[in-house]
């Protein structure tokens, strides 16, 4: 692949930015070195955290460490950048506007896969700054979807595997993802959307949770970076984000 040099913005968090990359390898279909998605990653772990100030607990905003990282990687060559932090598209129009270069719109994509595939109620499990912010519910309407998010007591759930267990490197049971997925899923949501990294470096892989046919907002990122990489340097204009 000899495509465009892809720049990932990550550290939010670092795992999960490990996990993007482990993941764009794999689901590429490569044979060789050279068939691979050039990228260059800056694994920033200084940005600040963005539920706490879209919940009004830091006055520290991550926007301009996204735009600063961002106009790093595109002044290193970077044609097409990647944010595998969903909380993170809270601010993406501010950041897309001081960049000179695209980013992908991971939960944007998510919905339009959840979309193709036929769902029409989405149950997202994410942070509760994605919560609070509705990243997903904005998305969602402007689809045709509806989409709930988790329970008071499953919220509190998922935010102690992702804070606690999966940013602090400790080991998450299994099962948590059917205990939040059974939440959704009584909630009447025909789909489940993994929608925090953190949660796609816990429970990535699956297709089914509770019974419901799961969407990785982490692997449609990954997939539709690798159908942009794949579009010649050569080209005029990429095609729609």
């Amino acid at each position: 692949m000899s495509g465009r040099l892809v720049g990932v913005l990550g550290g939010t968090g670092p795992g999960a930015t490990a996990y993007f990359l482990s993941r764009l390898v794999q689901r590429t279909d490569a044979r060789r070195d050279q068939d691979h998605v050039r990228t260059l990653a800056f694994n920033d772990t200084a940005i600040p955290d963005r539920t706490a100030f879209i919940a009004g607990e830091s006055a520290r905003s991550p926007v301009a460490a996204l735009i600063e990282d961002g106009q790093l990687l595109a002044a290193c060559g970077c044609e097409l950048l990647a944010l595998p932090c969903n909380t993170a598209h809270t601010f993406f129009d501010e950041v897309q506007a001081a960049l000179p270069v695209p980013v992908v719109h991971m939960v944007r994509e998510t919905v339009r896969a959840a979309a193709d595939a036929g769902l029409m109620q989405l149950g997202v499990l994410a942070t509760r700054g994605t919560m609070l912010a509705d990243v997903y519910g904005r998305e969602a309407a402007a689809c045709g979807l509806a989409c709930r998010y988790l329970s008071p007591s499953a919220q509190r759930l998922a935010s102690r595997i992702i804070y606690d267990e999966v940013k602090a490197g400790l080991p998450v049971e299994a099962a948590g993802l059917d205990v939040l997925a059974a939440d959704v899923a009584a909630a009447g949501c025909d789909g489940v959307v993994l929608g925090c990294t953190e949660l796609s470096l816990a429970f990535g892989g699956r297709t089914m949770a509770a019974g419901l046919p799961m969407i990785d907002a982490l692997d449609v990122l990954v997939d539709r970076v690798i159908a942009l990489a794949e579009c010649r340097a050569e080209a005029k204009a990429f095609p729609p984000l």
